[in-house]
């Protein structure tokens, strides 16, 4: 019978608890340990909470503090270059993708698209970083998983808008995605990337540190001229949608050398939002970041480089109101380094999506307004 009851509750209510429930008074949910933490976390080095008064200084001592919690190395050198694949054009798009190891010993493919007609004076870049989905294939329109003809529909082709608007367009493979998802362990967890967070927490390290080290690691090769075309370093920007765009918005943070950022559906305030609500994954999770600074530090640390969030208005992960608050929240930092009209938030109708309309206006409107574009 109870075996019975529990089948019945799993599948109309989706949960089984066969305990009483406890007094009205007493607390016994992990959450509201954790909730009250975080209504009392220190942000010691937060810009609303320090006696630091030089944005500059603060930034700097900010951007260490963060690479320590994420166990990130800060501007790795260029990786080594195994294997260069040349696709045949399609559609007037020039493919090519090459095979990278970092210095940490990471494989990761790379693939760059391009306009054929792309003639060679220096280009601007943009990284396209992917969410938990089939992986960086998707950004030029390979069909991977069976939602994959949907998302492409939708525009999640992020690679080839880029290169329509005569950007080379570089598209690293993530960690725990794509081609790079974990094969060896047996069995494997169902969400793909929760065994690579774990188990990057036993190296003091966390799977979002290791994912921004190696777009750093991207941003050295390109620097040193690993891409072949001739580049302007003075106009190389990230864009990423979801887990992508956490993965930007944190490289951004550590890495001046990229100019802007654009962070789709993937903002809002850790206690508010990350802290309260079910994470299978563990892709952003940052062991004691709460102690030193919310996400709104981790944006300022962008400023004065123009940055762009874009959400949906009923975006059940990334809801547009969390992103207004933490773009609304850092914009004195970025008033105080004369950057006050860098940074905006975008609403799009809808929820967790790529918005390619919304995103790619907002992008236009930014490149007509601001040189690194």
């Amino acid at each position: 019978m109870l075996a019975l009851r529990r089948r019945w509750s799993l599948a109309v209510r989706g949960n089984f608890d066969p305990y009483p429930l406890p007094p009205p008074d007493l607390r016994f949910s992990p959450s509201d340990l954790h909730i009250r933490g975080y209504e009392q976390a220190a942000l010691a080095l937060s810009w609303r909470n320090t006696k630091m008064t030089e944005p500059e200084s603060w930034q700097r001592t900010a951007r260490d503090k963060l690479a320590e919690l994420m166990g990130c190395t800060l501007a790795p050198p260029p990786p080594n270059v195994l294997k260069a694949i040349e696709k045949p054009a399609r559609d007037g798009y020039r493919r090519r993708k090459i095979y990278l190891r970092t210095d940490a010993g990471a494989d990761m493919p790379v693939t760059l698209i391009w306009r054929s007609e792309a003639d060679a004076k220096p280009m601007p870049v943009l990284l396209c970083l992917q969410g938990t989905a089939s992986g960086a294939d998707l950004s030029w329109g390979r069909i991977r998983s069976p939602a994959d003809p949907i998302k492409i529909a939708l525009g999640y082709t992020m690679a080839l808008a880029a290169a329509d608007r005569g950007y080379l367009a570089v598209c690293p493979e993530i960690s725990a995605l794509g081609e790079r998802r974990e094969r060896n362990i047996r069995p494997r967890s169902a969400d793909p990337c929760i065994d690579a967070a774990n188990h990057a927490l036993l190296l003091g390290r966390t799977l979002l540190g290791e994912r921004v080290t190696d777009i750093q690691a991207v941003v050295s090769w390109i620097q040193d001229g690993g891409t072949g075309f001739s580049i302007d370093m003075d106009r190389i920007g990230i864009l990423g949608h979801s887990a992508g765009g956490s993965i930007a918005l944190h490289a951004a943070a550590l890495d001046p050398r990229l100019q802007f950022s654009v962070i789709s559906s993937s903002l809002g305030f850790i206690g508010a939002e990350i802290g309260r609500r079910r994470d299978p994954a563990g892709q952003i999770v940052i062991p004691g970041i709460l102690q030193w600074l919310e996400i709104d530090d981790i944006v300022r640390l962008c400023a004065p480089r123009p940055f762009l969030a874009v959400s949906g208005k009923t975006d059940h992960i990334w809801p547009y109101s969390g992103a207004a608050k933490v773009v609304g929240s850092a914009s004195d930092l970025y008033a105080a380094l004369h950057g006050k009209d860098h940074i905006r938030a975008v609403s799009a109708d809808g929820s967790h999506a790529f918005h390619a309309q919304e995103t790619w206006a907002a992008f236009d409107a930014f490149r007509r307004a601001h040189d690194v574009f």
